[in-house]
């Protein structure tokens, strides 16, 4: 190994493994120290876990060392690992963080987990792709046929022929994107008040609305709020498009922000970033490079209508039967127990889909076999046209003097 590289694998070890408890005390005493008093009460220790807390098997414990672990590393700003300490490369499990500690530079915290997108069910397809690529400036990245609704429901509660696209601004490795589902049969979806808008940064999708009189309206300092066709919220930042991801957060509203909180932080392992009492919002991700998810307390039910979305994640396969049996302990909402979802002539991939305390959907998919099926498809957006100059259900229910369901 180079002598300006040290790569290592701060994982929660367990007793039972060979040498763990020496790389363990080395990992405590070089990098973290003892937990001071005041973080030590926040968990919840058995004795013989209490002057050695990272052998812990529960989960829910193993997510707040994670979280403080993570908070350590940034306080002390450490910037090199001294050679003879290094512990060797282990694979992570469920809620470790890897660390990168490089001798001339900062260490980098990767999360083993990752926000990958938002599902927005659409009613007209064509006005939809109009606002994505012309207003919005995102590309097509894959586009995919389905004949009959989908095992995980991601169209929907629908059975019928549907499609999905997903388009964003760049690779879905490292973009935050959005899916749009269509149903053929149905033309209208009704809003709830769940989904409260997504932000990006591009003063060219700005521009680009108001150059085509798409509706805009100033709501802050240099912040238009405008909405994608069947009336989901987008707020645009009128500031130069940053060199990564210009998505920044997806909003959802809650009903009791405590409760939320505890169950994306410390159930599904987010990062607490921002609180904002006043608004009484709570901003989170699993790292900082990500798009961020903010949960916003409405003070009453979340209605989800019928144009209820869903937020994807990705982690490691392995984790997803660790993941479920979590949520089952824990007495939480699971829609869709593991299951693979096959694609025609692409990857079959893995998920389990979940509910939050307030009906949010959540899907958690193996990211190593999504990566195979995210694949930048070059004939996407060409697919994407040719589905919808095929699509004679408009001039169907015409004829037939009827109009599309609404769901």
């Amino acid at each position: 190994m180079s002598s300006n590289l040290t790569l290592t694998n701060v994982a929660l070890f367990s007793l039972s493994k060979g040498n763990s408890l020496s790389r363990s005390t080395i990992l405590k005493n070089t990098i973290c120290g003892l937990a001071p008093a005041s973080r030590a009460s926040q968990i919840r220790r058995l004795p013989s876990r209490r002057i050695f807390p990272w052998c812990s098997r529960n989960v829910r414990e193993r997510a707040t060392l994670t979280n403080l672990l993570q908070e350590k590393l940034e306080e002390r700003q450490l910037y090199r690992l001294s050679p003879g300490k290094a512990l060797s490369k282990r694979t992570a499990p469920m809620g470790s963080c890897s660390v990168t500690a490089r001798r001339t530079g900062p260490v980098r915290i990767m999360a083993v987990r990752r926000a990958l997108h938002f599902v927005f069910k659409v009613g007209d397809r064509a006005q939809t792709a109009k606002f994505y690529r012309d207003v919005l400036g995102m590309k097509v990245l894959r586009h995919e046929e389905f004949e009959e609704g989908c095992k995980a429901t991601c169209n929907g509660p629908y059975d019928g022929k549907w499609s999905k696209t997903m388009v964003g601004f760049g690779p879905e490795d490292d973009h935050f994107v959005t899916e749009l589902t269509y149903n053929y049969g149905v033309g209208e979806y009704q809003l709830g008040n769940d989904f409260l808008g997504l932000t990006l940064q591009s003063s060219q999708a700005v521009s680009n609305a108001k150059h085509q009189g798409w509706p805009l309206t100033k709501v802050g300092e240099a912040l238009y709020l405008t909405h994608a066709p069947g009336g989901y919220p987008f707020y645009l930042m009128d500031e130069e498009q940053p060199p990564n991801d210009p998505v920044q957060k997806v909003c959802l509203a809650v009903s009791d922000l405590q409760r939320s909180t505890h169950y994306w932080a410390t159930l599904l392992g987010m990062k607490v970033m921002e609180r904002n009492e006043e608004k009484k919002t709570v901003l989170m991700g699993f790292a900082d490079t990500q798009c961020k998810l903010e949960l916003h307390d409405i003070g009453g039910a979340v209605d989800h209508g019928t144009a209820f979305g869903r937020m994807a994640f990705s982690c490691p396969r392995e984790q997803l039967p660790d993941l479920e049996a979590l949520m089952k302990r824990e007495n939480q909402k699971i829609l869709t127990p593991l299951v693979s979802l096959d694609t025609p002539g692409k990857a079959t991939v893995e998920v389990v889909i979940l509910a939050d305390p307030d009906g949010h959907e959540i899907c958690f998919v193996g990211d190593e076999a999504f990566r195979q099926l995210s694949k930048l498809d070059p004939k996407g957006n060409d697919l994407l046209d040719k589905a919808m100059a095929e699509d004679k259900s408009n001039e169907w229910f015409a004829k037939h003097n009827r109009q599309k369901a609404a769901a």
